[in-house]
């Protein structure tokens, strides 16, 4: 399913036509929060185990409703067995996370950010977003003294692949000034994620989430005649 939706945007930046190019590129930093999904959460998530996260990203328009996202994250997943319901189970790990993700963007409502006089109209638009990326991260296992042999897992692992997921909305502070606020799902295609596997739900893969805010920069616009599919 995560193919599939990553092929259908990037078919959709290929198919969608402007008739005059209105490119332009911002860059700024991310603040939010990240948590998890897997092994050592109760379902979905433990509210608990939310942690800071922070990055910088790069966006390249190249119309008002298509762009190009490049970002590099960092945060930490964390988890205790004792979480779940009835679990007396002393286990817990954290993971410090590095991520780096492409994603294609499609900003539905969003329109030109100048008419064809050249005067500037502030925009408001909410997107939704889809790519391929990495996480790398060492997973650190604490648990009982005598169950410390069976960590680490013959098969443990600390390079993903993920499958970046977003909703979000992008702001015009000023003609210079971005503000998106965006939430996304990391899917992975591994269970080691939390460093897990065989000892903990071998059956499915981890997930993780990012939320929270970016203030962009406009570095460079060109920005031609009005915009139309």
């Amino acid at each position: 399913m995560y193919k599939s939706l990553f092929v259908a945007i990037v078919a959709l930046l290929l198919s969608c036509t402007t008739s005059f190019a209105q490119r332009s590129s911002e860059a700024g930093l991310f603040i939010g929060v990240v948590n998890y999904m897997g092994d050592f959460s109760p379902s979905p998530i433990a509210a608990n185990e939310t942690n800071l996260a922070f990055g910088g990203q790069y966006r390249y328009m190249l119309n008002p409703k298509l762009g190009l996202k490049g970002s590099v994250s960092f945060g930490k997943i964390s988890g205790n067995y004792l979480n779940k319901p009835q679990s007396t189970r002393e286990l817990s790990m954290e993971t410090g996370l590095l991520e780096i993700a492409l994603q294609a963007e499609w900003h539905f409502l969003a329109t030109s950010r100048f008419n064809n006089a050249g005067v500037y109209t502030r925009q408001a638009s909410p997107f939704i977003g889809g790519g391929l990326g990495v996480a790398f991260g060492e997973s650190k296992i604490t648990t009982a003294d005598d169950d410390k042999t069976r960590y680490p897992e013959v098969d443990d692992k600390s390079t993903h692949i993920i499958f970046p997921i977003t909703l979000g909305m992008r702001f015009d502070v000023s003609e210079s000034i971005i503000l998106t606020g965006e939430f996304g799902l990391r899917a992975t295609v591994s269970d080691y994620l939390d460093g897990v596997s065989a000892t903990g739900n071998p059956d499915a893969n981890d997930h993780y989430f990012f939320g929270g805010i970016s203030i962009l920069y406009l570095i460079e616009a060109d920005y031609g005649p009005s915009y139309s599919n």
